[in-house]
């Protein structure tokens, strides 16, 4: 599956990319609320949904409902393939809900998240998986040398399945003190507000791409009904 190319559902940047995102391969989008993470997470299942590939959403913020509403407000309705069972929206509070019934405090099992989204991938054949957002599932009061291993733990479990390629959003931190997560993804988006001629602009930026002949380039996008994320000014941009 080295060499297949699965795209991201963004017209504009699967060009730039070599067609898309590595096959069984895990990427990250990081950004601040409101930059678009969960729309792109989105529009990467819907393009799969649209090729007959069947998607996995893993909601941590937000449930169910409020993710289908989402999709609905930008043109995408999820209706009619979650109840074909081509997509599932798997509700996570039930980890954090165990976690504080027996008294774990912060933690998280992440072995039984492993465990449940291989078990759900394997009965649906899911081929694209997101997480939306992944920091919760990781961060804690542990140490930090804990964290890392728990991050290890969920990443190189997502990448022991080669059957799905897998959208990780998380919450954006400064650039010199990036996580442990950016190292061991074959590739990172950053999304950004920015303010431009007394505005704001929603800005992303390709920071790493592994096994990809590209230059880090950051475009300017915009949230379009029907269509997503659609990047702007291309031609400038690559010029």
């Amino acid at each position: 599956m080295s060499g297949k190319r699965i795209p991201t559902g963004v017209a504009e940047l699967d060009p730039l990319i070599e067609g898309g995102l590595r096959a069984g391969k895990t990427y990250l989008v990081v950004g601040e609320p409101g930059t678009g993470k969960t729309v792109f997470g989105l529009q990467f299942l819907v393009n799969g949904l649209m090729e007959k590939e069947k998607g996995l959403y893993v909601a941590i913020d937000e449930k169910p409902a409020d993710v289908i509403e989402q999709a609905a407000s930008l043109g995408w309705d999820l209706t009619p393939f979650i109840e074909s069972k081509e997509f599932l929206i798997l509700d996570a509070s039930a980890y954090f809900n165990a976690r504080a019934s027996d008294g774990q405090g912060k933690n998280i099992d992440v072995q039984r998240v492993i465990a449940d989204l291989n078990n759900y991938i394997a009965r649906m054949g899911a081929s694209r998986v997101v997480i939306d957002p992944v920091g919760p599932l990781l961060f804690n009061r542990d140490s930090t040398s804990r964290v890392s291993d728990q991050t290890r733990m969920l990443f190189y479990g997502l990448q022991a399945n080669t059957n799905t390629t897998n959208l990780l959003t998380t919450y954006s931190v400064e650039r010199s003190a990036r996580g442990i997560e950016e190292y061991l993804v074959s590739g990172t988006f950053v999304l950004e507000m920015e303010l431009s001629n007394s505005r704001f602009v929603r800005t992303l930026t390709i920071e790493k791409m592994r096994s990809t002949a590209l230059a880090p380039a950051q475009y300017v996008f915009n949230i379009v009904q029907d269509c997503g994320i659609v990047l702007q000014g291309l031609a400038e941009a690559t010029a």
